[in-house]
């Protein structure tokens, strides 16, 4: 008995160590690309990218930050009681949760961008950079849940990989396209009378480029991963013993349970940036 606890307070501790050491990775390359990218498209560009961002972070944050940890909670709990069949219902009612909340942040992000970028920031230029990050918010709430169900299960791979590749491919994305874009824009501007202004909008657009690549990238890497597992899990939740299987309005009122509190408390915080 001694000896399991240790071991599972060993694996809980290297999961743990694999995922502090990808964050920072991560969290260091999102530093480093931000300085030629801020180079490149000037200090009236970056002004347009950190606008769009202020956006985007609070509807990230309202519609999909919440669940990868609400789901990795409820799933580690059926994962004590050997209940698999458990798991995939919550996965099914997250995931189902996660795509409908995203698709509602990505058309108001869509609909409502310049309402949200001209009339509230008074940068009406962003809205094309808002644009082009409005589909990650769908690719995150996905992703959230795929990462929430693996942490849940005890590891922490998928997520530390997925990471690293989010940030390498949105680092290298976003300078680039933050670079052609923005001699684009110049040309566009040069035709129209106004470089400066022109390359710094087209400049941020491509910015943000990086962030939607970089997620999609992520999620496809999380989907493969997801589809090697899957198959087997089933299999072995079909020969699992008996046990009494939650409905689906239980589990999802258990996820709004745990999601709601950390949501009003990030929301709460990060809005106070964008006000």
């Amino acid at each position: 008995m001694m000896s399991k606890l240790r071991q599972e307070k060993t694996n809980f501790i290297v999961q743990g160590s694999i995922l502090a050491i990808a964050s920072i990775f991560s969290r260091v390359i999102g530093l480093l690309y931000r300085i030629p990218m801020t180079n490149i498209i000037g200090d009236v560009g970056n002004n347009y990218y950190a606008a769009a961002f202020e956006v985007y972070n609070i509807l990230l944050l309202i519609s999909c930050y919440s669940i990868p940890l609400s789901v990795s909670k409820i799933i580690s709990v059926y994962v004590a009681k050997g209940e698999r069949k458990n798991i995939i219902r919550v996965f099914r009612c997250a995931l189902l949760f996660a795509i409908s909340t995203g698709i509602v942040a990505y058309l108001i992000l869509v609909f409502g961008a310049k309402f949200l970028t001209g009339t509230i920031l008074k940068t009406p230029q962003s809205v094309f950079a808002l644009y082009v990050l409005a589909p990650t918010i769908v690719i995150f709430s996905i992703m959230g849940v795929i990462r929430g169900l693996f942490q849940g299960l005890g590891t922490m791979m998928p997520t530390a990989f997925s990471q690293i590749i989010e940030q390498l491919i949105n680092a290298f994305v976003s300078v680039g396209a933050a670079y052609f874009l923005f001699k684009y824009g110049t040309k566009i501007g040069g035709i129209l009378g106004d470089k400066e202004e022109y390359g710094a909008i087209y400049g941020a657009a491509g910015g943000t480029l990086g962030t939607t690549t970089g997620a999609f990238v992520s999620l496809i890497f999380l989907l493969i991963v997801l589809a090697l597992f899957w198959t087997k899990f089933k299999k072995q939740a079909r020969k699992g013993k008996k046990y009494p299987i939650a409905s689906y309005s239980t589990i999802f009122k258990i996820l709004m349970m745990t999601i709601i509190p950390v949501l009003l408390s990030t929301t709460l915080y990060n809005l106070s940036g964008l006000l």
